[in-house]
């Protein structure tokens, strides 16, 4: 970025890590701190400039700031947004670039701005594999500010794949909507899976119908393609429990369209059916198959 010395990065888990990476091989000089060691020493090793603390990290960037915070959303990331308020100084910039809930951007917007420190908030999806080979980016905050850094989300980003969403905020709010898309769209291919391995033809090899529907078919996706990786890994999905977890997006973008009265249908039942891969008491289709029986002596299954 022309008139900046370097780029600080604050969290190296899965995604900062890999982030770090595609920076220092894009020529970029990096100043890393994380709070455990081993991701700090990797990141080392490939020419980051380690950092013993935030604090550390700040002062060993020189000019205009510019430090890249890579943490959960929630606590570590106000934490961090808390303590950079105190560190950072006039016209350096906060880069968010965790799934922050869109209004805990507004806010980290406001603690920072009344400093008169710059925030952009980031929304990133890519996985892993995109952080370190290129992502998609939804920037949010002032246009000035991201102009500034534009260079750098073009070096981090697949052609095309960066833009500039809005005032504040609306970075991670694209991010929410687009993970409240992936939510539905994985829903159905399981449940499209699961009708395949249910019906009346056997054999049916789940694995290669998956690779086959990314030729030519209008379902092909990234999505699509890690199905069929996973059920050609593990045909039967026997190594893994069903037990499925949530990031907090789906949430958010289920309750934001209760207050905007925008119907979410696909989005929160795919919600729900996380929510009831997690209970295995299941207290409900328990209670379910009791009312059955009792209204019309439908038989019932005993636990083993």
């Amino acid at each position: 970025m022309e008139g900046l010395d370097a780029v600080g990065i604050f969290g190296l888990g899965k995604m900062g890590k890999n982030i770090a990476f595609q920076m220092l091989g894009k020529g970029y000089k990096v100043i890393a701190y994380n709070r455990s060691e081993a991701p700090l020493k990797e990141a080392s090793e490939k020419g980051a400039i380690p950092a013993s603390s935030l604090s550390d990290l700040v002062g060993k960037l020189k000019g205009q700031r510019v430090v890249w915070v890579m943490l959960p959303a929630g606590e570590p990331t106000d934490k961090a947004v808390n303590d950079l308020s105190s560190l950072l100084s006039k016209e350096d910039i906060v880069i968010d670039g965790s799934n922050s809930k869109y209004t805990d951007s507004i806010r980290h917007s406001e603690i920072l701005e009344s400093k008169g420190i710059r925030y952009l908030d980031a929304g990133c999806s890519g996985g892993p594999s995109g952080a370190l080979a290129g992502m998609c980016m939804m920037v949010g905050g002032d246009r000035n500010v991201y102009a500034k850094c534009e260079s750098l989300f073009k070096d981090l980003s697949v052609k095309d794949g960066y833009a500039y969403m809005g005032k504040a905020g609306s970075g991670h709010f694209v991010k929410m909507v687009h993970n409240a898309i992936e939510y539905g769209m994985m829903q159905s291919i399981v449940e499209g899976a699961d009708l395949l391995e249910k019906g009346p033809y056997d054999g049916l090899d789940l694995a290669r119908i998956m690779k086959l529907w990314q030729n030519g078919s209008v379902v092909r996706s990234y999505l699509v393609e890690l199905a069929g990786r996973a059920l050609e890994k593990d045909p039967g999905l026997k190594s893994i429990e069903p037990y499925v977890e949530d990031s907090g997006e789906g949430r958010w973008a289920a309750q934001t369209a209760i207050e905007l009265g925008v119907p979410l249908t696909a989005l929160t039942h795919s919600i729900y059916e996380r929510f009831s891969s997690r209970n295995g008491y299941q207290f409900s289709r328990r209670l379910l198959a009791a009312l059955r029986h009792e209204f019309g002596g439908h038989e019932t299954k005993k636990p083993d």
